[in-house]
């Protein structure tokens, strides 16, 4: 459905290069990245609001590189999603079909559907000022939708939403996606969108894709230290070294109790998900050691970051308790090491 081959595109001083993705017909891509990585200028490119140098947008069969953004059969909703404030939700989501002279019938027909896909009925006569966070977004959906686009592409979508909303919010998206079957590019920062929306997540750094594949193709072999430390993961790179029978993963001077069957010398890396920590009594013989930095209390679990030694900090994700910062804790990691040249 949509293909992007090799694509050039620069704003400033930044560039966006050489970039290449592929959508099939139906499926929900997600682009992951940090701020100032590309994600915007890549979904604007592709929505044809920015000037691209070279390579080629191909929709369905059809190369749109260098159409105005009103020929491409695209729908864009931007991170503010840019409802007009002096119209009414209907008024809004009527506006761009009666514009283009679509059809009365096709109008209420689709109209009719979207509403009720999307829940808006009782909203529909109130002004964008007078709505939630969700249900601007809703709206802005339905706006979107109402020429039956081949390509949706939505900016980061729950920046404005309660991180309290964003779970169930996910979750109809997912669902209207998958009813209409329509074929959607999301940008965003945060993660679980990625795990919770995407067939296909694309990880951008500086400009350039750097990894692509289902979600859990990406946390699972991430290919670079980059989107490593993006998805998460804990990295701790040392040598093997082995005392009394036990392996140990050695940094500086400091030992680490590991699971290895490397030979005594051999550079090598840990790594682990925050989650694969488990935090032990003191008198476990392969824990490690750690004080508190930071505690971040999300409710069902706790997130901590724990400063083993000068310079080398584990993030640890587990069950809720009476962590405090300066506590020591004991914990055991159950990560996977590799062999590096």
């Amino acid at each position: 459905m949509l293909r992007v081959e090799n694509l050039t595109v620069r704003s400033g001083d930044f560039v966006l290069r050489d970039v290449s993705l592929a959508l099939e017909k139906g499926e929900c891509g997600v682009i992951v990245g940090p701020s100032g990585a590309g994600k915007s200028t890549l979904l604007e490119a592709i929505a044809g609001l920015r000037e691209i140098e070279s390579g080629r947008v191909i929709l369905g069969e059809r190369e749109i590189t260098n159409l105005p953004p009103e020929q491409r059969s695209i729908a864009f909703v931007p991170q503010d999603y840019a409802l007009f404030p002096h119209l009414t939700a209907q008024g809004n989501i009527l506006l761009a079909p009666r514009l283009l002279g679509m059809p009365k019938d096709k109008i209420i027909e689709r109209f009719d559907f979207l509403c009720s896909l999307l829940d808006l009925k009782e909203l529909l006569h109130r002004r964008p000022r007078q709505l939630s966070g969700g249900e601007r977004q809703r709206v802005a959906l339905a706006r979107a939708l109402m020429l039956d686009p081949m390509l949706l592409l939505l900016d980061e979508p729950f920046a404005a939403l309660d991180p309290q909303m964003r779970p169930s919010v996910r979750r109809s998206l997912r669902q209207i996606f998958k009813a209409l079957k329509t074929t959607v590019l999301i940008v965003t920062h945060d993660l679980w969108d990625a795990a919770a929306l995407g067939d296909k997540v694309f990880v951008i750094e500086d400009g350039r894709i750097v990894q692509s594949g289902s979600w859990s193709e990406v946390i699972s072999n991430p290919q670079s230290d980059f989107v490593a430390e993006f998805v998460g993961l804990n990295q701790i790179a040392g040598t093997i070294a082995w005392r009394d029978g036990k392996a140990f993963l050695q940094v500086g001077e400091l030992l680490l109790p590991i699971n290895a069957n490397l030979p005594e010398g051999t550079n090598a890396s840990l790594k682990f998900f925050p989650s694969q920590v488990e935090i032990v009594s003191n008198d476990e013989r392969a824990a490690w050691f750690g004080r508190i930095e930071e505690v971040m209390d999300l409710g069902d679990k706790v997130h901590l970051v724990v400063s083993v030694a000068d310079g080398l900090v584990v993030k640890i994700e587990t069950s809720p308790k009476d962590f405090k910062i300066g506590d020591v804790v004991a914990f055991v990691v159950k990560g996977q090491i590799f062999a590096r040249g």
